[in-house]
């Protein structure tokens, strides 16, 4: 999976969500992050799942290579699941579904929402240091993945890879990767000394004004709240979410559809 992906679809999308402010897709992300905290409901985490998956829809991304990589941070849930497979599969399916939600919503947060425009956001509540660390790291998460790529090529073409010879394959590799680490710690160094020169005082880009709430940012703000009111009034009273989900999700459904055959 060519992570790498994820920048152009945010970039290059021109979707209802896309256009979407960056402060509303912020609220609806946290709200679905709030929703898988408070609630322990199956049928209520699964439609929001669902909403998750027709959000990615209409937003023209592809759905199944959003689903594959919101699946490499679920898979540590597993593990936690599988303790508590005593108690019967309830328990760990919402297990495996809360890390599934969560980690789709923010897909889908990094994949309609150009990662300057995040950092930027981010930069009017957090240091603006760390604002800009969050963007560097970002940016130079790439750059490792394309030097890392390079060296497991030449490793191939000479050879450090050999059926068979499972132990030396290691060393090879755990060689590489040290290198590889060490390349990095001079990049990081040359980098700052380069935006020292540049005049860097602690500020890369000014943050993101807030433009206020538009129509576009209505859809998933106002669907992604109502799960947030329906699943914490449950948990609270101890009880299921009911048909009350399923009914809002319906209805998000018919609208994100019509938005995307019309274009809106």
């Amino acid at each position: 999976m060519d992570i790498s992906k994820v920048d152009y679809w945010a970039t290059s999308g021109t979707s209802m969500m896309h256009r979407a402010s960056v402060a509303s897709k912020l609220l609806a992300t946290a709200s679905v992050i709030a929703s898988v905290v408070v609630s322990r409901d199956l049928a209520g985490l699964a439609a929001l799942y669902a909403l998750i998956l027709i959000t990615v829809r209409a937003a023209g991304l592809p759905v199944v290579k959003v689903v594959l990589i919101s699946l490499f941070p679920s898979l540590f849930a597993v593990l936690f699941a599988v303790s508590y497979a005593s108690t019967g599969w309830v328990m760990p399916a919402v297990i495996i579904l809360k890390a599934l939600t969560a980690a789709s919503s923010m897909v889908l947060l990094i994949s309609t929402t150009p990662y300057t425009e995040v950092a930027g956001s981010l930069g009017r509540i957090l240091p603006r240091v760390v604002a800009d660390g969050m963007f560097m790291t970002y940016r130079s998460f790439f750059i490792m993945l394309e030097m890392l790529d390079h060296f497991i090529d030449a490793l191939r073409l000479r050879g450090g890879f050999r059926p068979g010879r499972m132990f030396a394959n290691a060393g090879n590799m755990g060689a590489g990767i040290g290198m590889l680490f060490i390349r990095s710690y001079d990049k990081s160094q040359r980098l700052y000394d380069v935006m020292s020169v540049r005049g860097y005082s602690g500020m890369l880009a000014p943050p993101v004004r807030f433009k206020g709430f538009g129509m576009v940012d209505m859809p998933y703000l106002a669907a992604t709240g109502s799960f947030l009111l329906m699943l914490s009034a449950a948990a609270y009273k101890g009880v299921a979410a009911g048909f009350y989900p399923v009914a809002v999700l319906a209805f998000y459904l018919v609208f994100m559809e019509a938005a995307r055959a019309w274009k809106i």
